[in-house]
């Protein structure tokens, strides 16, 4: 058992680790807090086509930030892609956005993991500027009035995906 000096030492740690890498963050904005309108914007989609967000009212939207170099991003594709044919397109609509990297990789990275949700990449940066997005992997989920209802910074498990879709449906 640790003692109460090395609880303290160990805490103020983490504390500083955190701080470090949130101040090296090149992010100058904050993510949309939940009940905000979620920013707008139009991509091209790999597959072909555009997504634009405003066009998906009435709809749960799920919008998963990722980079082929991220490995936490691959360790969730499979329970995105899952959940992506749990829930009919009719009602909630997946998009994953590579953000920090080359349309080449990001395609190779959804095909070695057999992503098939719409996906397309952030070329100039702006829709990851307006997210706030400051590290990978992270998931936006957004009502059927396009507000943010929650955003989840890291791997999302079975249990986030259920939880947060399920409350919006």
């Amino acid at each position: 058992m640790l003692k109460s000096n090395s609880r303290s030492f160990l805490f103020a740690l983490l504390m500083s680790s955190l701080l470090l890498i949130v101040g090296c963050s090149d992010s100058t904005t904050t993510p949309p807090a939940a009940m905000e309108a979620a920013p707008d914007f139009n991509m091209t989609l790999f597959e072909g086509g555009d997504f634009q967000l405003s066009a998906q009212k009435g709809k749960v939207v799920v919008i998963n930030f990722f980079a082929s170099w991220c490995v936490s991003c691959g360790e969730e594709t499979p329970v995105i892609e899952k959940f992506s044919h749990k829930y009919t397109p009719q009602t909630v609509t997946f998009l994953a956005i590579a953000v920090d990297d080359t349309e080449k990789k990001a395609k190779a990275f959804m095909q070695k993991r057999s992503m098939t949700i719409p996906a397309g990449l952030d070329k100039t940066g702006k829709i990851k500027e307006a997210y706030g997005i400051y590290g990978m992997p992270t998931t936006f989920f957004i009502d059927k009035n396009g507000k943010v209802s929650y955003f989840h910074a890291g791997i999302v498990t079975e249990e986030l995906l259920k939880h947060e879709i399920d409350k919006l449906l």
